[in-house]
């Protein structure tokens, strides 16, 4: 936190009387827009709130549609936004993160942020099937990306399931919606 509210400082923010950051007459208050449809995104808003709150940034939060968060994106009226991305649900995510980190973005990438070597980098992967070849352009990604953090991951998880070798119906829903265990029985 001091890290930031000295950054904020060297800025020349100032909180003003009510400990919102201001600059030559404007308040820091940006506008974080999330959706209901996933249950834990607007408990998490709330937490950033308060964090954001004590480093002097107003955050006001809309949960609306989740439409509205590509609608900012593309119109350019997205300050920040706060959704779940998977990029495990498929076996080779690639379509995914070129459309998030390719030229010009994605509706959901990263809002204004470009990098050449990211672009070239994913147009090589996007080429080939072979793991090999794609290896040392995935790494590149991996790294531009941890070092210019053009999304910030706030939480994260890995969804581990062990099955017994007897039942059978275990369907595993990676969204989690449903447990599916009504479909779950021994095998006879």
């Amino acid at each position: 936190m001091e890290a930031a509210k000295a950054l904020l400082t060297d800025l020349g923010w100032a909180p003003g009387p009510d400990g919102i950051l201001e600059r030559d007459g404007e308040r820091f208050s940006i506008l974080l827009r999330t959706f209901p449809d996933r249950p834990e995104l607007p408990l998490i808003a709330a937490v950033l709130q308060n964090s954001w709150r004590e480093i002097g940034i107003e955050l006001e939060i809309s949960v609306a549609n989740y439409s509205e968060i590509p609608a900012g994106h593309q119109d350019g009226t997205l300050h920040v936004a706060l959704y779940a991305r998977n990029y495990g649900l498929t076996p080779d995510p690639i379509g995914t993160v070129f459309q998030d980190f390719g030229v010009g973005g994605g509706d959901w990438g990263a809002m204004g942020w470009e990098n050449a070597e990211v672009a070239q980098a994913l147009g090589s992967i996007a080429a080939t099937g072979d793991a090999k070849a794609r290896t040392e352009d995935i790494a590149k990604v991996a790294r531009v990306l941890h070092e210019e953090l053009p999304l910030i991951p706030i939480v994260w998880y890995q969804h581990t399931v062990s099955i017994a070798s007897g039942l059978k119906g275990v369907i595993i829903d990676p969204l989690q919606r449903s447990y599916n265990l009504s479909k779950v029985s021994w095998d006879e």
